[in-house]
């Protein structure tokens, strides 16, 4: 369900999966992803359905006038997926965009949308004083088993050659369903590549919402996720730490790099 609201404050502070803090602004509250593994399933305050924050743009201009240092780093996309597809008639991220481009902050943006509309917003990413840098994400759960022909790898490559920073996110990696090789191969090589594993919260329920989508979409592997999401089974991800561990072009993002 979609519901049109107005917000008073348009920053806010969201703890990521790794338990860092970020200042994050969302366009949208809930998300039409509807990932299996979000960390968000584990805030009870998310909204399941997507409130539209109509007057996001002119909270976030006068918001903006109380940060207290010009090196406030922003993360534009956390409550929901920035570029979902009803930016298509809302715009709205556009319009914080708008507001964003003139000011000194550091811009990240997070999207894993496969609807290449980011690429609508190529000449304003270009104009901003300080460069935006785009995360973007490969798990999109669509997306997932397609490998180099990945949608979100081509527009990697298309902001790329347009002189915008992308970093490239494989978070969580999926055990057997992606071909992280095959993907990796297919990015341009001096565009940074994250990889996690799954992070599973049993107060989220992800464990069982993602065991119930490989059944129903990738059944061969429900004896390995069964292992993966209930046994605790890191063996393929320690596998991913040995064969990347040395190439400093791949961070991995939990402590199985450090453990290898």
């Amino acid at each position: 369900m979609l519901k049109e609201v107005e917000v008073i404050t348009a920053l806010e502070t969201e703890t990521q999966p790794d338990g860092t803090a970020v200042i994050s602004i969302d366009a949208y509250d809930g998300c039409q992803l509807q990932c299996p593994y979000c960390f968000q399933l584990n805030n009870r305050t998310w909204s399941h359905h997507i409130n539209i924050r109509t007057n996001i743009a002119q909270v976030l201009q006068a918001d903006l006038q109380r940060l207290p240092d010009s090196n406030t780093e922003l993360f534009v996309g956390s409550l929901s997926d920035p570029y979902m597809d009803i930016e298509q008639k809302y715009g709205l991220t556009r319009s914080i965009l708008e507001v964003l481009k003139d000011t000194p902050y550091r811009i990240y943006i997070t999207t894993k949308a496969i609807n290449g509309l980011i690429l609508r917003d190529l000449e304003l990413l270009q104009s901003f004083k300080t460069k935006p840098i785009i995360l973007l994400g490969l798990s999109h759960i669509e997306e997932a088993s397609k490998a180099a022909a990945h949608r979100n790898i081509q527009v990697a490559q298309q902001l790329h050659e347009a002189g915008i920073q992308v970093r490239v996110f494989l978070t969580p990696v999926l055990p057997h369903i992606m071909d992280v090789e095959a993907m990796i191969g297919a990015i341009p090589p001096d565009i940074p590549v994250y990889l996690d594993k799954l992070r599973v919260f049993e107060q989220g329920n992800q464990n069982v919402r993602l065991y119930a989508w490989v059944k129903a979409h990738h059944p061969t592997y429900t004896e390995h996720y069964r292992n993966i999401l209930f046994g605790a089974d890191e063996t393929y991800y320690r596998n991913l730490v040995r064969q990347y561990g040395q190439d400093p072009r791949i961070t991995f993002m939990s402590e199985l790099w450090n453990e290898a």
